[in-house]
């Protein structure tokens, strides 16, 4: 026990002060730590008031025209590529009658999916990729009926390869349109970082 005047610490049993001569008997509130203003917690980020989430990205038109290239060339796959005709037979081949059709097919696949999941790098790659084994079976069905004067009275050119022929064209498009946002995001990036300042304030010296 403690005086509450002068603080002098006591038996218990006194009356008064021996100290200051503070009544004892006298009920006293208690005034040495006073009840502190409560304070409320700030709300934590991300519970009570989480930030707002960012909004979804819009497509870009690189990666539409990526995507329509890649379906282009995965139908062009499975309409009749060569038309071969005879006196009394009539049938259609396709590039999934052999196994690059069916390379082609899933190149043209993973690069419809990568659009979507906005990896433009990796989407770059694989429609140059894609394009370029176009290109080759284009080039290759050209010169096999370049190299036959007799193929040209018997076979004739299917929906497929125009449809191919398409796809390719948009092929190298969306790898332009592709190559081109990629270089303006590094670029915005390094203009970005570039005029950060940090938080205290401070400068780099000029030298």
């Amino acid at each position: 026990m403690f005086c509450p005047q002068c603080g002098k610490k006591l038996a218990g049993t006194e009356k008064f002060c021996p100290n200051c001569g503070f009544d004892l008997s006298v009920p006293v509130r208690d005034t040495a730590t006073p009840q502190s203003a409560s304070v409320e917690p700030a709300p934590q980020a991300g519970t009570a008031q989480s930030a707002p989430s960012q909004a979804t990205k819009a497509v870009t038109p690189a990666e539409l025209v990526a995507l329509t290239a890649a379906l282009l060339v995965g139908i062009a796959a499975f309409l009749p590529f060569l038309v071969i005709s005879g006196s009394s037979y009539d049938y259609s081949v396709a590039l999934t009658d052999a196994p690059d059709g069916a390379v082609l097919v899933l190149l043209a696949i993973v690069t419809a999916v990568l659009p979507m999941l906005r990896r433009r790098t990796a989407a770059l790659v694989l429609s140059s990729i894609t394009t370029a084994f176009s290109l080759f079976e284009i080039c290759s069905v050209g010169l096999m009926l370049l190299g036959s004067t007799s193929a040209a009275y018997y076979v004739s050119l299917g929906a497929g390869f125009c449809l191919l022929i398409l796809g390719i064209v948009m092929g190298v498009f969306s790898v332009v349109l592709l190559a081109r946002e990629i270089v303006h995001d590094k670029r915005e990036h390094q203009s970005v970082m570039g005029s950060f300042i940090p938080a205290n304030g401070s400068t780099s010296r000029q030298q």
